[in-house]
C-alpha cells in the first residue's frame, strides 16, 4: 500500500490524481535488453510456486506483449528501435530526483480545489441517500461492515470517492498487461514489487476471482471500486454481502469490506475518535513554531491545547467526525507551513497513510469524511484557514526546484536523508530551521527569495553571478 504501502501512491484516483513516477536511467543504445519471452520463462517458476497451473500461465500470457507506451514503462533500446523513450536528466541532481509527478502531488494547495471537493461531497451524499432509500440491502451490509471492522461508513465512502469517484472513473488498463509491463520494463527498483503483484493477479485468475478480460485496472495495476492491489486482495479480500464471493469490481459491500479490512490490519483503531481535526495555531507574540510539526513529536491533544495554545476548530454543527479526546496522542501536520491550514492528526491518520502513503491523500480522504456529514446544499464546511495564494514571491513547486532546495538545506546541515523532490514534513522543518538561523520568523514554507538564498541560484536554475540575494 505506496510495501504494500509503496504502490498505493501509484494508484489511479479521481480526476487523474496519479501519484509519483520515479524514473531510472534509460539503457544506452549499445545495451540489449532481455526479451520478453525469456523474461516470461524466468517468471514461470515463481508462478508455479504460488499455485498457478501451467494451463493458466499459458492461457494468460499467450500472445501478451509489454505495453511500452504505458505510464511508468521504459522498454529501453533494442537494435533497430528508432523512437526509444527517454527523458532529460537533471544536471547535478541525484537519480532520486528524477521524477515526473502530477503538480498536485508537489504543491499542497493544488490538492484541495474547493469546487472539486464540493462536487464530490455532494455526489457522496446523494449516493448514500440512494443506498438508504433504494438499495437498503446494500446499505445494511455497509452498516454491518462498520460494526465488524470499526471503520465508519463516511470514511469508507470517502475512500471510494477518492479512488474511483464511486465507480465512475475509467480503468483503462488490463491488470495483467499493466503489471507485466511494469515488472518487465518499469522502474528498476520497483520491478520485484510489480512482479509480486503480477503473480498475485494471475493467482486471482487461477482461483476464479476474475477473468483476464474483466480484470480492469489503473496503469499501476490497482483494481476494483476502491483500487486494491493483487497482494492486498489475496491477503485481505472480504465478502461483504455474504454471497460467498469476493467481488471488488461490482459489489459495493465486497469492495468496502476489503478496504475496511485493509485499514484495520494497517492499524485503524475503533476506539479512537476520528482521524484528526483542523486547529487554529497561536498568533502574534506567541506565534507557533512550525518546526514542531511531524510524527516524531506526538503529544496528548490536551497538552497541545494547554501548553501550546492550539485551538481545535469544528467545521459545523452537523459534522460527522467527533472532536478529538484530550487524552488522545496526536501530532501536528502543516502541509503549507504556517501559510495554510494546520491539523492535529492521530494514529488513524497513519492508517489512512498506509492505504496510500501520502499526507495529502490521507488529509483529502479525512476531509471528505468530515464534510459528508457537514456540507449542506447552502453551505460548505471549508477549511478555516485558506491555502496559500500565488504571489510575486511564490515558489514554483517543481521537482527540480524542490530537489535543489533540499540539496541546499543538506549542505547547510539542516536536512538529512536523500533529496527526493517531495515537499514533506522534514523539508518543511528544515526550511523553518534555516529561517530561524537567519533571524526570520519561521513559516516552514518556501518562497522564491528563500530558494535563491539557500541554493545561491536563480529559480530558473541559471548560475548566480551577482552574489547572494537578501535574506528571505
Amino acid at each position: 500500500m505506496f510495501g504494500a504501502a509503496a504502490c498505493k501512491a501509484m494508484r489511479a484516483g479521481v480526476a487523474g490524481f496519479i501519484a509519483l513516477l520515479i524514473a531510472s536511467p534509460v539503457p544506452s543504445a549499445a545495451e540489449t535488453v532481455q526479451s520478453f519471452e525469456a523474461w516470461l520463462s524466468d517468471l514461470k517458476p515463481a508462478m508455479t510456486s504460488a499455485g498457478v497451473s501451467d494451463a493458466t500461465f499459458n492461457r494468460v500470457f499467450s500472445g501478451l506483449s509489454p505495453d511500452c507506451g504505458q505510464t511508468g514503462v521504459f522498454c529501453g533500446v533494442t537494435p533497430g528501435e528508432d523512437n526509444q523513450q527517454s527523458w532529460t536528466e537533471r544536471d547535478g541532481l541525484p537519480n532520486s530526483c528524477d521524477k515526473v509527478p502530477q503538480r498536485e502531488f508537489l504543491e499542497p494547495a493544488a490538492y484541495f480545489p474547493e469546487s472539486f471537493i464540493r462536487q464530490i461531497v455532494a455526489k457522496g451524499q446523494a449516493v448514500l441517500a440512494d443506498l438508504r432509500t433504494q438499495q437498503n440491502d446494500t446499505y445494511q451490509h455497509i452498516l454491518k461492515i462498520e460494526d465488524v471492522y470499526g471503520v465508519p461508513v463516511p470514511m469508507l465512502m470517502a475512500l471510494w470517492a477518492r479512488e474511483t469517484s464511486f465507480g465512475e472513473a475509467r480503468l483503462d488498463h488490463n491488470a495483467v498487461t499493466a503489471l507485466a509491463s511494469l515488472a518487465y520494463a518499469g522502474l528498476e527498483h520497483r520491478r520485484a514489487w510489480n512482479r509480486r503483484q503480477l503473480t498475485g493477479a494471475v493467482k486471482m485468475i487461477e482461483d476464479g476471482h476474475v477473468t483476464v478480460a474483466a480484470f480492469r485496472s489503473s496503469w499501476a495495476g490497482a483494481t476494483g471500486l476502491t483500487q486494491i492491489m493483487p497482494e492486498e486482495f489475496l491477503q485481505f479480500g472480504a465478502d461483504g454481502d455474504g454471497d460467498g464471493v469476493k467481488n471488488i469490481w461490482t459489489s459495493v459491500p465486497d469492495a468496502l469490506a476489503t478496504t475496511a479490512n485493509i485499514l484495520k490490519q494497517r492499524g485503524w483503531k475503533t476506539e479512537q475518535r476520528g482521524w484528526g481535526q483542523e486547529v487554529r495555531l497561536p498568533q502574534g507574540d506567541t506565534a507557533w513554531d512550525c518546526t514542531l510539526e511531524g510524527r516524531g513529536n506526538r503529544r496528548p491533544v490536551g497538552r497541545w491545547v494547554e501548553q501550546s495554545g492550539i485551538a481545535p476548530i469544528q467545521r459545523g454543527a452537523q459534522i460527522a467526525a467527533p472532536s478529538l479526546g484530550m487524552d488522545q496522542l496526536g501530532y501536528l501536520l502543516t502541509p503549507a507551513g504556517t501559510s495554510g491550514p494546520a491539523f492535529l492528526v492521530t494514529d488513524n491518520f497513519d492508517a489512512l497513510r498506509a492505504y496510500n502513503p501520502s499526507d495529502l491523500y490521507a488529509l483529502f480522504v479525512g476531509t471528505i469524511h468530515d464534510r459528508l456529514g457537514c456540507d449542506t446544499p447552502d453551505a460548505a464546511c471549508t477549511f478555516n484557514a485558506p491555502w496559500p495564494d500565488a504571489n510575486p514571491d511564490a515558489f514554483a513547486f517543481t521537482v527540480e526546484n524542490i530537489c535543489r532546495l533540499q540539496r541546499g538545506l543538506q549542505q547547510k546541515g539542516l536536512l538529512g536523508g536523500e533529496a527526493d523532490g517531495l515537499f514533506g514534513p522534514q523539508t518543511r522543518i528544515a526550511i523553518g530551521r534555516y529561517q530561524k538561523s537567519q533571524g526570520v520568523t519561521p513559516t516552514c514554507y518556501p518562497t522564491t527569495p528563500l530558494f535563491e538564498h539557500v541554493t545561491g541560484s536563480r529559480k530558473n536554475d541559471a548560475p548566480q553571478q551577482d552574489g547572494a540575494p537578501a535574506v528571505p
